[in-house]
């Protein structure tokens, strides 16, 4: 079993808390986890101490990781809190390539979103830093920056097989939860996100880019979500999530097997044979256009099966989105066809639909300016799962579906009678029923209550 002593020499060398702080929260602990872990979640990290609404001095993640290494010290504590020079807060997900964090950068002050990458050989690692560099010459508003690249290196300062890849933290919501959340979106809003993305793109492109995974998870609306008294000028958005990012010109030689890599939903036909171009991108932002406009993609198959996808892709006539949403001007839906055309080269380019996409807005939207999305002053609260992030994890956002509609009610109970006020997820931004309960049964009295009731239910049933 671990001591508070040894768990204190962890945290002030990842840089969570300091010697200083560690002495106030331990008197206040009086020798018990539990009690120091809470006094120290009270006090503000010392890295804005001074801040006019600082966040917690310990936020969830930490503290769960916390926990299990307390139960186990065998797990690898610091380097679940700390990564080089950035102090983790949450993990956001896990995907194929690596695990995606919420992290503070030390130097200079900021937030910021971390991926880890494995490179294991030394032709993956040059490939890998050619690739990084190149990518941080990318800057766009309509594209998460991309800050910095590093070996990650371990406890003792040697270098790993992992490296970090830091960028643009942006607060926000994905698009794939904003049309589960509203239904079909505003044709003039989703045109200005066209012109965002698509400018995006057309610097990607000239820099001998490909993204690659293009869909609307990884479409960040950083502004208002749509609604009668906001303009689409105040909601800009920005393509995020480089993970599956490469060359243009950087083809497999012969006898080199073809991997898809993509969104079956999104994915052109050239795609799943292993194959993509400039124009790849833009069939799979069109296929994230149509699904804004009509709440689904332009494809559905039962059960998400491969190669029915991949066949409709390469065959199946190109829908017309006004068949779901009728309001949609027809010179939008002619841009979305063609940039679902089943040749790339029937696509166009980037930077030629940016322009035709800015036709469709109105003189007051088409002039705007990009906003500067702001750091997130409280990055450690309970968030919905949208929180925005440069990286996502494949997999789309869980749907609030009937099990939440059910159990929102109950769940809110709950967390009124065993959650600490600072722990409650706001009002209409309550997460998904997993994440509500993992909080919840990381509560000593609620497990308590539930050992009771089991119990009590055994007791009756006798």
């Amino acid at each position: 079993m671990p001591t508070l002593s040894q768990l204190a020499q962890i945290l002030i060398a990842c840089k969570v808390t300091t010697a200083e702080a560690w002495q106030r929260v331990a008197k206040l602990g009086g020798g018990d986890l539990a009690q120091t872990l809470d006094a120290l979640a009270d006090a503000p990290p010392w890295w804005a101490a001074d801040a006019a609404d600082p966040p917690p001095g310990l936020t969830e993640y930490q503290r769960s990781v916390i926990e299990l290494w307390w139960e186990d010290e065998e797990l690898p504590l610091h380097r679940q809190l700390a990564l080089n020079q950035f102090l983790i807060l949450q993990k956001l997900g896990q995907g194929g390539q690596g695990a995606v964090y919420h992290a503070r950068q030390l130097n200079p002050a900021r937030f910021v979103a971390i991926k880890t990458l494995t490179q294991d050989t030394e032709s993956r690692r040059r490939r890998f830093e050619q690739e990084a560099k190149a990518m941080m010459r990318v800057q766009h508003p309509g594209v998460a920056r991309f800050y910095l690249y590093e070996r990650v290196r371990d406890e003792a300062n040697q270098p790993t097989d992992e490296y970090l890849i830091a960028m643009e933290y942006v607060e926000g919501t994905d698009l794939y939860r904003l049309v589960q959340d509203h239904g079909p979106l505003p044709w003039r809003f989703v045109a200005r996100w066209a012109v965002d993305v698509l400018g995006g793109l057309a610097v990607i492109h000239k820099n001998g880019f490909i993204h690659r995974d293009v869909k609307p998870a990884n479409i960040m609306i950083v502004g208002p979500a749509p609604g009668p008294r906001v303009s689409p000028a105040d909601s800009p958005a920005k393509l995020l999530d480089f993970g599956a990012v490469k060359q243009a010109d950087d083809e497999p030689g012969s006898g080199v097997k073809r991997v898809f890599v993509g969104t079956r939903e999104y994915a052109p036909p050239e795609q799943w044979g292993g194959r993509v171009v400039p124009a790849s991108d833009l069939y799979a932002f069109g296929a994230t256009l149509f699904h804004a406009l009509a709440a689904r993609p332009p494809y559905q198959v039962e059960g998400r099966d491969a190669a029915l996808f991949m066949r409709a892709h390469a065959r199946a006539p190109i829908p017309d989105v006004r068949d779901w949403t009728p309001d949609v001007p027809e010179p939008m839906s002619r841009l979305i066809m063609r940039m679902l055309a089943k040749d790339p080269d029937d696509r166009s380019t980037a930077a030629e639909l940016v322009d035709e996409f800015r036709e469709l807005l109105p003189p007051d939207v088409r002039a705007a300016g990009q906003p500067k999305p702001a750091n997130v002053p409280r990055p450690a609260k309970p968030k919905p799962k949208p929180a925005a992030v440069a990286f996502q994890a494949p997999q789309e956002p869980e749907e609030k579906g009937a099990a939440h509609v059910v159990l929102h009610p109950f769940l809110t109970v709950l967390e009124l009678l065993f959650l600490p006020a600072r722990l409650r997820p706001p009002a209409g931004q309550e997460p998904g029923v997993p994440e509500r309960v993992t909080m919840l049964l990381r509560r000593p009295l609620f497990l308590l209550a539930v050992v009771a009731l089991i119990g009590l239910f055994i007791y009756l049933i006798r």
